[in-house]
Order: C-alpha cells, then structure tokens, then sequence
C-alpha cells in the first residue's frame, strides 16, 4: 500500500479510507486494466472474416502491446492472486471460458479439428498457460520481437512439433 500510495502521491490513510482494504483497491485497479484489455480483445473477436489462427495472433500481439502500456498489470494480478486467491480463480475460469469459446468457434468454422468438452477445456488451460510463459518470455527479453514470438507459436499451434508421418495404406495390400 505504501508504494501505491507513493506512486499516486497520496498519504496511506487516503487509500485506506477510499477502499477500505487492500484487497478493495486490488480489485478496483485490476477491474479498470482489465476493462481496457477486455476492449480491445472483444473488437479482434468480433472480427467474423478471420479465422481461429489469425484471431489468436491478433488477441496474443494486443495482450503484448497491453502488458508493454501497462507493465503494472502481471505484478497485479500477483497481488490479486495472493491477496484475493477467489477473485484470482474467478478471473482465471473467465479466460479458460472465453479461450474455450473461440476453440469451438474454430472448430465450428472447420479451422479446428473436432474435440469433446473436456479436450476444448484441456485446450483452453494450455493456451492460457502457454500466453503466461509468454508474457515472462517478452518481459525479460528486451530484443525479441514480439511478432517473431507470436508467429513462432502459431506455428507450434497449428503444425505442432512433430514430424508427419505417412502410413502406407493398407489397400492393394496382399496378404
């Protein structure tokens, strides 16, 4: 709280009798970055023409280009998970849900292959996960572009790490 109030200039007191709590003021800064966050990913998701793929690299470089303007929001939403571990998780199943949301439009749209519930919702926690190392990866890499970044695990996403491997076909095969 001290930090806080000294980055706004303001005495301790001031905070505590505004918000009442840490926790109030945690949740209060929070909810206005991520308002702003939420803006800017609802306008990729409503782009209907692109498809799985170019959303999820539209959605990952604007988080980048957010976290880059608002370097405070990962030391934050620490706190938040710390302080507030209920709000943490409700946060947490909130993007596992709207991660999920966009697996089954791809796969409603063919870009995806099919999956059950439990796969999109494994999928969903993967690619959450993926985009926290992520953003670790480009906070201690000055030099990294973060399209090369982002481009690099699109293609992690959509070829995977594997080699392909044909199987011959069993038809024409005599026995």
């Amino acid at each position: 709280m001290a930090g806080i109030a000294a980055r706004a200039g303001v005495a301790i007191g001031n905070l505590h009798y505004h918000f009442g709590s840490r926790r109030a003021l945690l949740r209060e800064l929070m909810g206005a970055l991520v308002s702003d966050l939420m803006t800017r990913l609802h306008t990729i998701d409503a782009d209907d023409a692109s498809d799985f793929f170019e959303r999820q690299r539209a959605g990952l470089l604007a988080y980048l280009e957010y976290l880059r303007a608002n370097p405070a929001h990962v030391r934050l939403a620490d706190e938040i998970k710390l302080h507030d571990p209920a709000l943490y998780r409700r946060a947490v199943a909130g993007w596992v849900e709207r991660m999920a949301e966009r697996i089954r439009a791809g796969i409603a749209q063919g870009t995806l292959r099919p999956m059950d519930e439990a796969e999109i919702t494994a999928q969903a926690h993967f690619l959450l996960g993926a985009r926290h190392f992520i953003e670790q990866m480009m906070e201690n890499a000055e030099s990294m572009r973060p399209e090369a970044v982002v481009d690099a695990y699109l293609a992690l996403l959509r070829e995977g790490l594997g080699r392909r491997v044909l199987h011959p076909s069993p038809i024409g095969k005599r026995r």
